[in-house]
Protein backbone atom coordinates (compact mmCIF):
# COMPACT_ATOMS: atom_id res chain seq x y z
CA UNK A 1 0.00 0.00 0.00
CA UNK A 2 2.93 2.07 0.59
CA UNK A 3 4.54 1.61 -2.59
CA UNK A 4 1.49 2.85 -4.06
CA UNK A 5 1.33 5.59 -2.86
CA UNK A 6 4.71 6.30 -3.78
CA UNK A 7 4.33 5.50 -7.10
CA UNK A 8 1.54 8.09 -7.23
CA UNK A 9 3.29 10.64 -5.37
CA UNK A 10 6.06 10.36 -7.80
CA UNK A 11 3.84 10.23 -11.16
CA UNK A 12 1.00 12.87 -9.97
CA UNK A 13 4.06 15.89 -7.86
CA UNK A 14 6.42 16.06 -11.04
CA UNK A 15 2.70 16.96 -13.54
CA UNK A 16 1.32 19.10 -11.04
CA UNK A 17 4.71 21.26 -10.76
CA UNK A 18 4.37 21.16 -14.69
CA UNK A 19 1.14 22.59 -14.78
CA UNK A 20 1.96 25.12 -12.65
CA UNK A 21 4.82 26.55 -14.04
CA UNK A 22 2.88 26.15 -16.87
CA UNK A 23 0.00 28.42 -15.65
CA UNK A 24 2.71 31.25 -14.15
CA UNK A 25 3.95 30.94 -17.89
CA UNK A 26 0.80 32.12 -19.62
CA UNK A 27 -2.43 31.63 -17.60
CA UNK A 28 -4.59 32.63 -20.89
CA UNK A 29 -3.24 29.81 -22.90
CA UNK A 30 -3.19 27.45 -20.09
CA UNK A 31 -6.68 28.10 -19.50
CA UNK A 32 -7.83 27.46 -23.36
CA UNK A 33 -5.65 24.26 -23.81
CA UNK A 34 -7.48 22.53 -20.07
CA UNK A 35 -10.67 23.84 -21.78
CA UNK A 36 -9.89 22.22 -25.58
CA UNK A 37 -8.17 18.94 -23.23
CA UNK A 38 -12.16 19.34 -21.33
CA UNK A 39 -13.65 18.97 -24.95
CA UNK A 40 -11.44 16.34 -26.17
CA UNK A 41 -12.09 13.86 -23.30
CA UNK A 42 -15.97 14.76 -23.41
CA UNK A 43 -16.55 13.67 -27.28
CA UNK A 44 -13.98 10.94 -26.35
CA UNK A 45 -16.17 10.00 -23.48
CA UNK A 46 -19.60 10.30 -25.86
CA UNK A 47 -17.85 8.43 -28.50
CA UNK A 48 -16.79 5.22 -25.92
CA UNK A 49 -20.43 5.62 -24.66
CA UNK A 50 -21.94 5.24 -28.43
CA UNK A 51 -19.98 1.92 -28.94
CA UNK A 52 -20.75 0.37 -25.42
CA UNK A 53 -24.21 1.54 -26.34
CA UNK A 54 -24.72 -0.28 -29.62
CA UNK A 55 -22.59 -3.44 -28.13
CA UNK A 56 -25.28 -3.77 -25.94
CA UNK A 57 -28.09 -3.36 -28.37
CA UNK A 58 -26.40 -6.02 -30.84
CA UNK A 59 -26.10 -8.27 -27.81
CA UNK A 60 -29.79 -7.65 -27.04
CA UNK A 61 -31.36 -7.96 -30.35
CA UNK A 62 -29.42 -10.27 -32.43
CA UNK A 63 -30.21 -13.08 -33.00
CA UNK A 64 -33.45 -11.48 -33.96
CA UNK A 65 -35.44 -14.89 -33.98
CA UNK A 66 -34.05 -16.65 -30.63
CA UNK A 67 -37.48 -18.38 -29.39
CA UNK A 68 -36.61 -21.76 -29.87
CA UNK A 69 -37.09 -23.65 -26.60
CA UNK A 70 -39.77 -25.57 -24.94
CA UNK A 71 -42.82 -23.83 -26.97
CA UNK A 72 -40.88 -25.05 -30.07
CA UNK A 73 -41.67 -28.66 -29.13
CA UNK A 74 -44.55 -28.72 -31.81
CA UNK A 75 -42.82 -27.77 -34.50
CA UNK A 76 -39.40 -30.17 -33.68
CA UNK A 77 -42.06 -32.99 -33.63
CA UNK A 78 -43.40 -31.86 -37.11
CA UNK A 79 -39.40 -31.65 -38.44
CA UNK A 80 -39.04 -35.17 -36.79
CA UNK A 81 -36.39 -33.84 -34.16
CA UNK A 82 -36.03 -34.88 -30.55
CA UNK A 83 -38.48 -32.73 -28.41
CA UNK A 84 -37.10 -30.55 -24.77
CA UNK A 85 -38.31 -32.32 -22.19
CA UNK A 86 -39.85 -30.39 -19.49
CA UNK A 87 -37.47 -31.69 -17.05
CA UNK A 88 -34.78 -30.23 -19.53
CA UNK A 89 -32.36 -26.77 -17.99
CA UNK A 90 -30.66 -24.27 -19.47
CA UNK A 91 -28.38 -21.57 -17.85
CA UNK A 92 -26.73 -18.71 -19.55
CA UNK A 93 -22.70 -19.93 -18.30
CA UNK A 94 -23.51 -22.70 -20.87
CA UNK A 95 -25.05 -20.57 -23.61
CA UNK A 96 -23.64 -17.80 -25.43
CA UNK A 97 -25.10 -14.97 -27.54
CA UNK A 98 -25.31 -17.42 -30.38
CA UNK A 99 -25.76 -20.99 -29.18
CA UNK A 100 -28.24 -22.28 -26.53
CA UNK A 101 -27.13 -25.43 -24.54
CA UNK A 102 -30.06 -27.70 -22.89
CA UNK A 103 -29.12 -30.43 -20.36
CA UNK A 104 -31.65 -33.13 -18.95
CA UNK A 105 -31.39 -33.39 -15.18
CA UNK A 106 -30.05 -36.41 -13.93
CA UNK A 107 -29.20 -37.96 -16.78
CA UNK A 108 -27.19 -41.12 -16.62
CA UNK A 109 -28.14 -42.84 -20.51
CA UNK A 110 -29.47 -41.61 -23.51
CA UNK A 111 -30.67 -38.21 -24.43
CA UNK A 112 -28.98 -35.99 -22.23
CA UNK A 113 -28.01 -32.85 -24.12
CA UNK A 114 -29.55 -29.93 -26.97
CA UNK A 115 -27.69 -27.60 -28.48
CA UNK A 116 -29.33 -24.99 -31.20
CA UNK A 117 -27.16 -22.43 -33.15
CA UNK A 118 -28.30 -19.56 -34.64
CA UNK A 119 -26.94 -16.88 -36.72
CA UNK A 120 -28.20 -13.30 -37.00
CA UNK A 121 -31.82 -13.55 -38.17
CA UNK A 122 -33.03 -17.33 -37.10
CA UNK A 123 -31.90 -20.41 -36.01
CA UNK A 124 -29.07 -22.62 -37.94
CA UNK A 125 -28.78 -25.67 -36.72
CA UNK A 126 -29.73 -28.04 -33.59
CA UNK A 127 -27.75 -31.07 -32.48
CA UNK A 128 -29.28 -33.68 -30.01
CA UNK A 129 -26.70 -35.77 -28.01
CA UNK A 130 -27.25 -39.86 -26.89
CA UNK A 131 -24.62 -41.53 -24.92
CA UNK A 132 -24.86 -45.13 -23.52
CA UNK A 133 -23.60 -46.81 -20.44
CA UNK A 134 -23.04 -49.71 -22.03
CA UNK A 135 -20.43 -48.15 -23.59
CA UNK A 136 -18.34 -46.00 -21.76
CA UNK A 137 -16.82 -42.90 -23.29
CA UNK A 138 -18.46 -43.16 -26.67
CA UNK A 139 -21.71 -40.63 -26.86
CA UNK A 140 -23.39 -39.91 -31.16
CA UNK A 141 -25.14 -37.03 -32.01
CA UNK A 142 -27.47 -36.00 -34.59
CA UNK A 143 -27.32 -32.33 -36.51
CA UNK A 144 -30.57 -30.71 -38.32
CA UNK A 145 -29.99 -28.00 -40.84
CA UNK A 146 -32.24 -26.22 -40.67
CA UNK A 147 -31.56 -24.17 -44.09
CA UNK A 148 -30.88 -27.59 -45.85
CA UNK A 149 -33.91 -29.33 -44.10
CA UNK A 150 -31.29 -32.26 -43.66
CA UNK A 151 -29.57 -34.22 -40.75
CA UNK A 152 -26.19 -35.49 -40.02
CA UNK A 153 -24.82 -38.24 -37.52
CA UNK A 154 -21.98 -38.57 -36.14
CA UNK A 155 -20.46 -40.52 -33.34
CA UNK A 156 -17.23 -40.17 -31.11
CA UNK A 157 -14.96 -42.74 -29.02
CA UNK A 158 -12.22 -43.05 -27.47
CA UNK A 159 -8.96 -43.71 -29.51
CA UNK A 160 -7.55 -47.07 -28.88
CA UNK A 161 -4.23 -46.18 -30.44
CA UNK A 162 -3.42 -43.02 -28.81
CA UNK A 163 0.18 -43.51 -29.82
CA UNK A 164 1.45 -44.34 -33.90
CA UNK A 165 3.85 -44.28 -35.91
CA UNK A 166 4.21 -42.00 -38.78
CA UNK A 167 5.73 -43.17 -42.67
CA UNK A 168 9.09 -41.64 -41.75
CA UNK A 169 8.76 -43.92 -38.31
CA UNK A 170 8.60 -41.31 -36.19
CA UNK A 171 5.83 -41.64 -33.02
CA UNK A 172 2.80 -39.23 -33.58
CA UNK A 173 0.05 -38.38 -30.89
CA UNK A 174 -2.99 -39.23 -31.69
CA UNK A 175 -6.26 -37.55 -30.17
CA UNK A 176 -7.79 -39.02 -27.40
CA UNK A 177 -11.28 -39.88 -29.32
CA UNK A 178 -12.33 -40.19 -32.96
CA UNK A 179 -15.27 -38.02 -34.41
CA UNK A 180 -16.39 -40.17 -37.27
CA UNK A 181 -19.76 -39.20 -39.65
CA UNK A 182 -22.27 -42.37 -39.29
CA UNK A 183 -25.45 -43.36 -41.30
CA UNK A 184 -28.49 -43.06 -39.97
CA UNK A 185 -29.32 -46.99 -39.10
CA UNK A 186 -25.82 -46.44 -37.05
CA UNK A 187 -27.51 -43.85 -35.24
CA UNK A 188 -30.31 -45.14 -34.17
CA UNK A 189 -28.59 -48.55 -33.32
CA UNK A 190 -26.50 -46.76 -30.79
CA UNK A 191 -29.80 -45.07 -29.43
CA UNK A 192 -31.51 -48.50 -29.29
CA UNK A 193 -29.05 -50.34 -27.37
Amino acid sequence: MIYGILIIILIIVPIGIAYYYDYKKDPKEFTFSIKTLGKGIFKGLVYVGFLIGLNAIYELVIPINKNHGIEFNSEREKLGIPKIGDDWETKKYWSDQFTTKWFKNESTDGHFKKTIEYGILNVESESDYYRNDNRKGTFVWSKYDFKNKTSEYYIEKPNDEIVSVTESGKLKMEKPTIIQKIEKSEFEKFIAE
